[in-house]
């Protein structure tokens, strides 16, 4: 290891790492978000497809005529 690998950097090479470290840290955190939310509009999907099945099942239904009926 040479001497320049153990001493910390500083100046603009400190705060371009600290920069990319954050920008990979916030990617992260923005991959997690989208994540959840495609996860709570699909299970809003769900839900919404079985109230719609729900609805569709109980709906009335016409009285059927047979042809002596008129």
């Amino acid at each position: 290891m040479s001497n320049q690998d153990e001493t910390p950097l500083r100046g603009d090479a400190a705060w371009q790492a600290e920069k990319k470290r954050i920008a990979k840290r916030n990617e992260a955190a923005y991959a997690r978000g989208r994540e959840a939310e495609a996860e709570r509009v699909a299970a809003l999907r769900r839900q919404q497809a079985k109230a719609e099945r729900r609805e569709f099942a109980n709906l009335p239904t016409q009285p059927h005529e047979g042809p002596d009926s008129a």
